[in-house]
């Protein structure tokens, strides 16, 4: 029986330059991403290959809310992670698949993503190349405008708007974010409105549902609790390390 997967390939900006510490790094993004994901019933992590993580997981949504929520607390923010991103059909057992030895053609397709970021002029973080049967080119070249739009935002941000966005996708409250980064609301709402992330937010929101759409299209069941579900254990487990997480 057919299941739905998503895949992210994962790859550090200029990580030869500080090698030692990305690989440490790394080592801790896989911890955690193993932590976000334990309540699906199939997930694959593996840090590989110096600077190169690789994940398959259950639905077609996981891939990208992963890759969108490291991209957030990533720490070294002058050495960005890119991600090729996939989603489609498989036959095998998740839980029995190696993931330096599978060489389903999804993984191809998320290595030619990941390809196409390393030999882009305007470098974003994400590339979405999915199975053609499954959404049309005009329908994935506006997703991945969006991803496009949404990488242009974030790089713009000071480190300020930075900070506010990622707590924003944790906590969702300004009066808590203003408390824990010592400034006013106002101050807050300001530099929320300036570093567009409403906007942001609202794109993660927007492509997890045109996601979460084309699963149920493929298999006629739509898995939306399930992406609110792993949504709000992400924000649980960086909601009790915000003190670990919060740089500025």
């Amino acid at each position: 029986m057919k299941k739905p997967v998503s895949i992210f390939i994962m790859d550090v900006t200029n990580s030869s330059k500080n090698w030692n510490e990305i690989t440490e790094y790394l080592e801790e993004i896989e911890g955690m991403a193993k932590m976000w994901t334990r309540g699906l019933p199939n997930a694959k992590v593996k840090h590989r290959l110096g600077d190169e993580l690789v994940g398959i997981f259950d639905h077609f949504s996981t891939a990208y809310t992963l890759a969108f929520y490291i991209s957030q607390f990533w720490k070294y923010r002058e050495q960005p992670p890119y991600f090729g991103i996939t989603f489609g059909m498989v036959d095998e057992d998740i839980k029995q698949i190696n993931l330096d030895k599978w060489n389903h053609p999804l993984m191809g397709l998320a290595r030619t993503a990941n390809e196409n970021i390393k030999q882009s002029v305007q470098r974003t973080s994400m590339v979405i190349l999915p199975e053609n049967e499954l959404v049309s080119k005009p329908s994935l070249d506006m997703g991945n405008l969006l991803l496009t739009y949404q990488d242009k935002l974030m790089s713009e941000q000071t480190e300020l708007q930075h900070l506010i966005t990622m707590l924003f996708s944790i906590l969702d409250e300004q009066k808590a974010i203003a408390k824990l980064v010592n400034k006013s609301p106002s101050t807050i709402s300001s530099h929320y409105k300036k570093g567009n992330c409403e906007i942001i937010l609202k794109t993660l929101k927007t492509l997890q549902e045109t996601l979460d759409y084309l699963e149920a299209a493929a298999i006629g069941n739509y898995p939306h609790n399930i992406t609110k579900e792993l949504t709000k254990t992400i924000k649980n487990q960086l909601h009790q390390n915000i003190n670990n997480i919060i740089s500025f």
